[in-house]
């Protein structure tokens, strides 16, 4: 039994370790240390307005481990992993996050694999402790995608704005890299120098579109590709569509008000069994043991985990409601 303890001490140390050296080594390196204070030595050097770097590199590598590196860019679900880190604007391999997912997941597999002796236990539990970087990640790449939306409006405005004053579109888009906040000046930004330096624009801004993955930006993209091919006026055109995007959003403010009381329930049906388990645990052990003692009660655990998961799944789809 001491040899068990110490091994589960010893690997949730080194696990731990690897896994937050993994997750703050980007941020933390020797090479982005040089790249900030050049880019902050750049931005004291000038301070003209123009002089702004977007990051227009392209970087295929899904990690800096070559052989990791090779295994990863054979299956394609590591790659779609890679383009949602980069929607997340979080300046991360994916090979790291694959790696800090796994050593979490192995971390909490060993502690309750020490605790309870339960295989498929230890194996659910390292599975969804494991799996949230993973929705850290979507978490992010929701959010920024909120903040790009919320200032998208007044992109498109100040794009109208300036071809009403004779401005070229590649000037409008070059207006708002320098006049909105991310993340809506960088993206656009990106889709500025792209076309500047060859890149034809319906395709620097399919780009942009395929970055951000929102609804609002198609609409707008799409139309700037049909004016480019056909013409017309294309103020006008930007117009009724940052007024539609307008309307939109305050429909979606609508439906999350007359909503929010039926989310709130759902959270509370979730969470209720989880937490009356934990407390019957807690009072009486001897009542919870039997489910993962008796080969019914692991039954019984597995169809309450799977109804609960498919509760979890129809109240999602009762919910939230698309615009």
């Amino acid at each position: 039994m001491v040899d068990k303890i110490v091994f589960a001490v010893f690997a949730a140390a080194l696990l731990s370790t690897v896994a937050v050296y993994l997750i703050l080594r980007e941020k933390l390196g020797s090479r982005n240390k040089r790249v900030r204070q050049r880019l902050s030595e750049l931005s004291t050097e000038h301070d003209v307005e123009e002089d702004v770097i977007y990051p227009i590199l392209r970087d295929y590598k899904l990690s800096t481990i070559p052989f990791l590196d090779r295994i990863l860019n054979k299956f394609r679900i590591f790659q779609n992993l890679q383009q949602l880190i980069d929607q997340a604007g979080i300046p991360m391999k994916a090979g790291v996050l694959v790696l800090a997912m796994l050593c979490l997941g192995g971390l909490v597999f060993i502690l309750v694999s020490n605790i309870s002796n339960i295989f498929l236990l230890s194996l659910a539990a390292a599975f969804l402790v494991g799996s949230l970087p993973y929705y850290y990640v979507r978490w992010k790449k929701g959010k920024r995608k909120e903040e790009f939306e919320a200032f998208l409006p007044e992109a498109i405005d100040l794009m109208a704005n300036a071809l009403k004053s004779g401005f070229s579109l590649e000037s409008a888009l070059s207006m708002v890299a320098r006049e909105i906040p991310d993340p809506v000046g960088i993206e656009f930004g990106v889709a500025f120098e792209e076309q500047n330096l060859g890149v034809p624009l319906p395709e620097a801004l399919a780009n942009m579109a395929r970055r951000v993955e929102s609804n609002e930006l198609s609409l707008m993209t799409t139309a700037l590709v049909i004016h480019k091919k056909t013409g017309g006026n294309l103020a006008e055109i930007l117009e009724r569509i940052g007024n539609t995007i307008r309307q939109r959003f305050r429909l979606e403010r609508e439906i999350k008000t007359h909503s929010a009381h039926g989310k709130l329930s759902a959270i509370i049906l979730i969470l209720l069994p989880i937490f009356l388990a934990v407390a019957i645990f807690i009072l009486r052990p001897d009542y919870v043991k039997v489910l993962w003692v008796e080969k019914i009660g692991r039954y019984l655990l597995v169809t309450a985990i799977i109804m609960q998961l498919m509760g979890i799944w129809i109240i999602r789809r009762i919910v939230n409601i698309r615009v």
